[in-house]
């Protein structure tokens, strides 16, 4: 299955291209919020001359992140499945975030790994993975948590942290001495990790209704009139 996978939840802008679990192609661009200008030129890099015609199905991050990011991301996404009548999968940033983190960390089976993103203020949004032999497990869901209440919820152990909001977790005063940030490489997000997740999901079935698929804000949404 060629699978076209689509990350814009983040300041990164992304497009990767899976064939049987493998990343094949990918095009990335971390240089702010360019998604609207920059998106589809990333896409029609990782297709390459066969364009569309070859994928059988669509990967898009869903959230959260950034709320005018996620829009771009799943319009496009929705766009491209609707146009050739295929499967369509959001896959939660965080989750993809987690499984390109444990692999360009090489993080042993075990490891405790907390995927963050800036929610503004004081905030984050985060979740908390196992790292197993198969991938990284969720051990609670994506939440927006204050700093104080992340510290206290960690009790203290050893966790990797990766994600645009690690530096700010390893910056709060109270932050556990046993946290470590991933390197660079590990640290943000990737088009190849939303392929490889859409990927499974799709051939276990668990696409979405491309008229339904919606972002996963968690923090509520609001639209500037002025």
């Amino acid at each position: 299955m060629i699978v076209l996978g689509i990350e814009t939840a983040t300041a990164v802008c992304a497009a990767a291209l899976v064939r049987g679990g493998s990343v094949a192609a990918e095009s990335l661009l971390d240089a702010g919020r360019i998604h609207a200008e920059k998106l589809m030129s990333q896409v029609a890099a990782v297709l390459g001359p066969d364009g569309l015609e070859s994928l059988g199905g669509v990967a898009v991050s869903i959230g959260p992140g950034s709320f005018t990011g996620l829009r771009i991301g799943v319009s496009v996404a929705k766009g491209i499945a609707f146009a050739r009548g295929i499967p369509l999968v959001g896959v939660p940033t965080l989750e993809a975030l987690a499984l390109h983190a444990a692999e360009a960390d090489h993080a042993r089976a075990g490891t405790r790994l907390l995927t963050a993103l800036d929610a503004r203020r004081d905030e984050v949004y985060c979740q908390l993975f196992e790292v197993t032999e198969v991938g990284p497990v969720p051990l609670w869901d994506a939440r927006d948590m204050t700093l104080g209440a992340l510290m206290d919820e960690l009790h203290g152990s050893a966790v990797s942290v990766a994600g645009e909001g690690a530096a700010k977790v390893m910056s709060w005063p109270g932050a556990a001495p046993a946290l470590r940030i991933v390197p660079e490489e590990a640290l943000r997000s990737s088009g190849g990790s939303v392929a490889l997740l859409g990927e499974r999901l799709l051939l276990a079935g668990k696409g979405d209704d491309p008229s339904a698929l919606e972002p996963r804000y968690i923090k509520d949404f609001f639209l500037k009139t002025r």
